[in-house]
């Protein structure tokens, strides 16, 4: 009688042959790695050639590398040869990856020096204050179906060059300082040094399902504080000052 392998021992050897499978297939997708990296390739064939190679294996980070590096236009006037090894394409693009992140901080550090710079300009050009807040309920009657609020502003031009319009961001602050209601207003009204005018006013449309309303609509006026950002100014020279790279005009 033939005694039966115990359920233990065959499970280690069951174990055992999958892990030499295991061994063997990392063995090979390591071989087709290998392979993969040491072809010469036309460097504007690049793409067709990890499409031909689909099913070789590679680690996920450099899968990634390579797959953004064939997408980029203008791949072959950008490199070192017209053919190179997928290994030597890697690690190409590995440095050009890291000289675009060092470009890229820079140009981002410059570009928040500059702002900052226009911004210490644009602060004491303006004074904005607000002079009366409404609430407009419905009234049928009179043909308007929805709740407004009415918003009045006043403007004052604190420089010394005469202002065409302006446009910056309007802050509603509790007496905690907490945000009650934000936004951007842009403004066409004209303005000589010193000169204060008041605009229409403005209508928001009540929504009252957002708390931002409710609060706009339900804290008196005296009990809000305004905080007013300038973000551009068209002087009526016609030069422009402006947080937005593309406005900057000296």
């Amino acid at each position: 009688m033939r005694v039966r392998p115990s359920s233990s021992r065959w499970s280690a050897r069951s174990f055992g042959a999958g892990l030499l499978v295991a061994v063997g297939t990392a063995c090979g997708s390591r071989g087709a790695e290998r392979t993969l990296l040491a072809t010469r390739v036309p460097v504007a064939r690049l793409d067709s050639v990890l499409h031909a190679a689909d099913s070789v294996r590679l680690p996920l980070g450099e899968a990634r590398i390579l797959s953004a590096v064939a997408a980029e236009s203008g791949l072959a006037a950008r490199t070192q040869h017209d053919t190179m090894t997928v290994g030597e394409l890697l690690t190409w693009a590995r440095a050009e990856q890291a000289r675009k992140k060092q470009v890229d901080a820079a140009a981002s550090a410059a570009e928040r020096a500059r702002q900052d710079s226009v911004r210490k300009l644009l602060e004491p050009l303006l004074a904005v204050t607000i002079v009366k807040k409404m609430y407009l309920p419905k009234d049928p009657a009179s043909e308007q179906y929805e709740d407004y609020i009415s918003l009045a502003f006043a403007y004052q031009n604190k420089g010394t060059k005469p202002m065409r319009a302006f446009q910056g961001d309007a802050t509603f602050l509790d007496t905690f300082g907490d945000s009650i209601y934000s936004a951007h207003l842009k403004v066409d009204l004209a303005l000589s040094p010193g000169q204060t005018r008041r605009e229409p006013a403005r209508i928001v449309r009540f929504n009252p399902f957002r708390v931002a309303h409710q609060r706009l609509r339900d804290t008196p006026l005296e009990k809000m504080k305004l905080v007013w950002q300038t973000t551009d100014v068209v002087f009526a020279d016609g030069t422009r000052l402006s947080l937005a790279t593309d406005h900057e005009v000296p």
